[in-house]
């Protein structure tokens, strides 16, 4: 009997959303047998479906790369369709259909692993698109000048201190998109890192290649992101502690949660930190030897559920 998975992606540039989407894609086909389609969810605002037509027995619904955005048109849609529909992606609150979690930028990562270079009296955090929490943590983080006075910060084009802080290189998302997973030199330096991530909400769990670069070198984390994604992470992953105190990460309240880490960061000196740096070359070394086996399991097991 032959199998045939027909895929579908409005994402023709060869950008890492498309190779990285690919990739998760080639993975499923690899794992489940059938006729079934796998519809590609990146920019779902461009989809035009009227002419498209489904000869699967079931739906693949891949949203791997860039999940916050258009979440309940794409439910719609995948209501819509008169047959089983499976989605892989993040693990979101009360979502109508089976999941299959992937992290699919740590899974399929682009970056080498950095061993630290040195501990520089200093932190970075590199801020690009007027996310609302961004706004929220960029306007909370100035009333700690103290901690911005040893700050690599850059906000945006308000504070542009990286050439990757202009909006115009949207114009060119090939580009962009490789800049986005090189490794900054002071990132290699830094003394830690403050991730303010693509996502920071309560209702799913998702990671990109921001988190990916402060794990990989080696770099102690405090992560404005998804609410308990780091407790995720250690409880179901294998990682250990990420910087001095991670109990800012159960914080359901996004400001609350701010306040709480940037203390933290205001206060990362006082904390003993070989344990701290030990830990951050133990989550580096488990992200490019053993996660990838870990994740894989989880991804079988649901995957169970259409095999």
């Amino acid at each position: 009997m032959k199998y045939k998975a027909n895929y579908l992606s409005n994402v023709k540039a060869d950008c890492q959303l498309r190779l990285i989407t690919q990739n998760v894609a080639n993975f499923i086909t690899g794992c489940v047998k059938g006729n079934y389609d796998i519809v590609d969810l990146t920019w779902f605002d461009k989809f035009n479906f009227k002419n498209h037509i489904f000869d699967g027995d079931f739906i693949v619904a891949l949203d791997v790369v860039d999940p916050p955005y258009f979440l309940p048109d794409k439910i719609r849609w995948m209501k819509s369709i008169k047959k089983p529909v499976y989605f892989v992606g993040p693990v979101i609150k009360d979502f109508p259909f089976p999941i299959i979690p992937f992290f699919a930028w740590l899974r399929f990562r682009q970056q080498k692993y950095h061993v630290k270079q040195s501990r520089d009296n200093f932190f970075v955090s590199f801020n690009r698109k007027p996310h609302f929490h961004r706004l929220k943590y960029y306007d909370a983080i100035k009333k700690f000048p103290d901690l911005l006075d040893f700050g690599y910060c850059s906000f945006f084009e308000i504070e542009p201190k990286h050439e990757i802080a202009s909006l115009e290189l949207d114009k060119d998302i090939v580009k962009y998109q490789n800049m986005c997973q090189q490794v900054d030199e002071k990132q290699i330096h830094s003394a830690f890192e403050i991730v303010c991530e693509s996502s920071a909400s309560s209702d799913w769990g998702f990671l990109t290649e921001k988190f990916v670069k402060c794990i990989a070198t080696e770099t102690p984390l405090i992560l404005i992101g998804d609410y308990n994604i780091l407790n995720t992470l250690k409880n179901y992953y294998g990682f250990t502690n990420f910087g001095p105190d991670d109990s800012y990460d159960s914080e359901i309240n996004l400001e609350q949660r701010i306040i709480k880490l940037l203390n933290i960061s205001s206060n990362f000196f006082s904390y003993s930190l070989d344990k701290v740096y030990d830990n951050a070359k133990r989550n580096a070394e488990h992200l490019f030897t053993n996660f990838d086996n870990i994740h894989d399991q989880y991804v079988y097991k649901a995957l169970s559920c259409i095999r």
